[in-house]
C-alpha cells in the first residue's frame, strides 16, 4: 500500500496543475512599469378582444400584468421606460370585457400600443425611429435585445441563454441582465428561446424583440414534489455517471465556434483596461485533449487607461487558454476527476427546472483534513441524460491564500498580494441532441500593497466567453501562422476601441460600469481583424 503522503503529493501536484497549467490558464501579471404598428382600432387579435373577467386588488402596474397574464395565458413585453411597472393602480373588477379596454384603463397612457404575436403582447409607446416591418425587411441583419428579470424577485437574471436553434446562433445576458443579438433578417419571422437554469423558459418571436430594448420576465419553475421525492440519490454516483456518459453527450467529431472573448481589469472599482475579440475556435472531439484546440482572431478591440504616475500593472495572462481549458466536460479538472474524487464530498443539494427538463444539483466541498487549496461548488447534471449542464465553483476560501503562489506569475518582491476571491461559471447548450459549451467566466479579486504606496489597493479581473455560433459543416484545422498563441497576454495586442467596430457580429453587451469607463477613456480608432 502507498504511503499516505504519496497520495497527497499526487493532490497536491493535481492541484498545482490545475494552476499553473490550468489555474484556468489565468495568472496575474504584476510588473512595475420599433417597431412601427397601428394603434388599438387596428388590432383584430381575438386574444386583445376577447372578453375577460378578473378582480385586480390596490397594486402595482407589474403585479397586476402578470396577474392578467395568468388568466388569459399569455405573456407581457414592455419597455420598462414606456411603461411604468411600479407604478400603483387601484383597484379594478372585470367583467366580461375586452383586454385591450382593461390594459387601457391600467396604462393610462394615449401614446402606447399593443402587439401580439403567438402568446406575447407587445406594449410599446411609437416613435419616429421605430423600425416598421417593411425597413427591417431590408436591413441584412436585424437586432433584437431585452433585459431579463425574474417575474417574482424583479432582480436581473445573470448568464441567461439566448438562442435561435435553426442556426445554432446565440448570446448571454450580462451582468446587468442585458442582452443583444444580430440576426440574419431572414429569420425575422423565426423565435428566439430564452432559458435560464431554474426558470421556466420563454419563446419569444424576434418580431417583437425589434426596435427596443425590452423587459422580460422568467418565471421560476418549481419541480412538482413527486419529482422530487427520489431515494437513495449517490451524489458521487451521478458525478461518476456524468463523466462516463460524456462521450456520447458531447460532440464526437470537430466543430468549429464562433466566440466573443472579453477580459479586463479593474482597481478600487475603477477599470484601467477592457478587451474584447470575436475568435473562430477549431474545437476538437471529445476523445481530444483541448491542447489539440485552436483559436484564430477575427476581430479585436481594447481600451486603456494611460497613467504614467502608476508604477503597478495588473493583467491577465493566457487568458484565451484559460477559456480553451474550462471546458471543464473535456478537460476535467479533479472535483470530477475519478482519480481525485476520494478528497472530495458530494452532496444532493437541490433538483432544478433546466428548459423542460430536470438537474441535480450537486454540491461539492474538500474533505475535513485535506488543506490543500482546493475547489468546491455546485455541479447541474441532466437528471435523463446525465449531462453537465453547468457549474459554479470558486477556490475555498478557508485556504485561498495558499494559492497566491499559483496564482502569480511575476511579481516584484515589494509587492505583497493577498488573494480575496477566485470563482468561476461554466455552462453548455445543446442543439440537436448534442452539448456544446456555451458560456466561460472567471473572476479573481486580489489585494496588492506595495512598500512604495501607502494604501492597499483592491483589483479586480475577469475574462468571459460566449459561444455565439456553432459550425459543424468542413470542419479543419486552421494553418498555424493564423493561431493565436493561447498564452500571451491578450491585453498586450496592438488594437485600440472603436465604438461602432462590430457591425453585424454578435458581442456581449457591456455593463453599465463598463460603458460608463469606455466612454470616460478616448482612445484612438484602430483594429485587427483576420481573415
Amino acid at each position: 500500500m502507498a504511503p499516505l503522503f504519496s497520495a497527497k503529493n499526487q493532490l497536491a501536484r493535481k492541484a498545482n496543475r490545475l494552476f499553473r497549467a490550468i489555474a484556468y490558464r489565468v495568472a496575474l501579471l504584476i510588473l512595475f512599469a420599433g417597431i412601427g404598428i397601428n394603434g388599438h382600432a387596428d388590432e383584430a387579435d381575438t386574444l386583445l378582444t376577447k372578453p375577460i373577467t378578473i378582480s385586480l386588488p390596490a397594486e402595482n402596474l407589474y403585479n397586476a400584468l402578470n396577474h392578467i397574464g395568468e388568466r388569459a395565458g399569455c405573456f407581457f413585453i414592455y419597455d420598462s421606460r414606456d411603461v411604468r411597472g411600479s407604478k400603483r393602480i387601484k383597484p379594478v373588477t372585470w367583467v366580461n370585457k375586452p383586454m385591450y379596454e382593461l390594459l387601457d384603463l391600467l396604462v393610462a397612457d394615449s401614446l402606447v400600443s399593443y402587439r401580439v404575436i403567438d402568446r406575447h403582447i407587445l406594449i410599446y409607446r411609437k416613435s419616429k425611429d421605430a423600425h416598421s416591418g417593411d425597413s427591417t425587411r431590408r436591413e441584412s441583419y436585424l437586432q433584437v435585445g431585452g433585459r431579463l428579470y425574474d417575474g417574482e424577485t424583479r432582480q436581473v437574471i445573470t448568464f441567461a441563454t439566448v438562442t435561435l436553434n435553426e442556426i445554432g446562433l446565440g448570446t448571454i445576458t450580462n451582468n446587468d441582465g442585458a442582452f443583444t443579438m444580430r440576426i440574419p433578417s431572414s429569420f425575422i419571422h423565426a423565435s428566439v428561446v430564452i432559458s435560464h437554469l431554474g426558470y421556466q423558459s420563454q419563446t419569444i418571436p424576434i418580431e417583437l424583440l425589434l426596435g427596443k430594448k425590452y423587459t422580460i420576465y422568467l418565471q421560476p419553475r418549481y419541480i412538482p414534489i413527486q419529482e422530487v421525492i427520489i431515494r437513495n440519490i449517490d451524489a458521487r454516483g451521478i458525478v461518476t455517471a456524468m463523466v462516463e456518459n460524456r462521450y456520447k453527450n458531447y460532440a464526437s467529431n470537430d466543430v468549429y465556434l464562433t466566440g466573443f472573448y472579453r477580459e479586463g481589469v479593474s482597481r478600487n472599482n475603477q477599470y484601467l483596461g477592457y478587451s474584447e475579440a470575436i475568435f473562430r475556435i477549431y474545437k476538437s472531439a471529445i476523445t481530444e485533449s483541448t491542447s489539440s484546440d485552436q483559436v484564430k482572431l477575427l476581430k479585436a478591440r481594447k481600451l486603456e487607461k494611460q497613467d504614467r504616475s502608476d508604477t503597478l500593472t495588473v493583467k491577465l495572462m493566457a487568458g484565451i487558454k484559460g477559456t480553451l481549458e474550462m471546458d471543464i466536460a473535456k478537460s476535467l479538472p479533479d472535483f470530477i476527476d475519478p482519480e481525485y474524487m476520494d478528497s472530495y464530498t458530494y452532496s444532493k443539494s437541490d433538483i432544478v427546472a433546466h428548459d423542460s427538463r430536470t438537474a441535480y444539483a450537486i454540491s461539492f466541498e474538500q474533505k475535513k483534513g485535506v488543506e490543500l487549496p482546493l475547489y468546491m461548488g455546485t455541479l447541474y447534471v441532466d437528471v435523463e441524460n446525465l449531462a453537465l449542464l453547468a457549474a459554479d465553483f470558486e477556490l475555498n476560501p478557508k485556504y485561498i491564500e495558499k494559492a497566491a503562489s499559483s496564482l502569480i506569475v511575476r511579481k516584484n518582491r515589494s509587492v505583497k498580494v493577498k488573494p480575496q476571491q477566485v470563482s468561476y461559471s461554466v455552462s453548455y447548450r445543446e442543439l440537436n441532441g448534442v452539448y456544446y459549451v456555451q458560456h466561460i467566466r472567471g473572476d479573481i479579486s486580489v489585494r496588492i500593497s506595495s512598500r512604495y504606496r501607502l494604501f492597499t489597493d483592491s483589483y479586480n479581473l475577469f475574462f468571459e466567453f460566449v459561444n455565439m455560433q456553432i459550425d459543424t459543416l468542413n470542419v479543419q484545422r486552421f494553418s498555424r501562422r493564423d493561431v493565436v498563441k493561447p498564452y500571451t497576454v491578450f491585453s498586450d495586442g496592438d488594437f485600440a476601441y472603436d465604438a461602432s467596430f462590430w457591425g453585424d457580429m454578435n458581442f456581449i453587451e457591456p455593463e453599465e460600469d463598463v460603458a460608463r469607463a469606455i466612454a470616460r477613456i478616448n482612445p484612438k480608432i484602430e483594429s485587427v481583424v483576420g481573415e
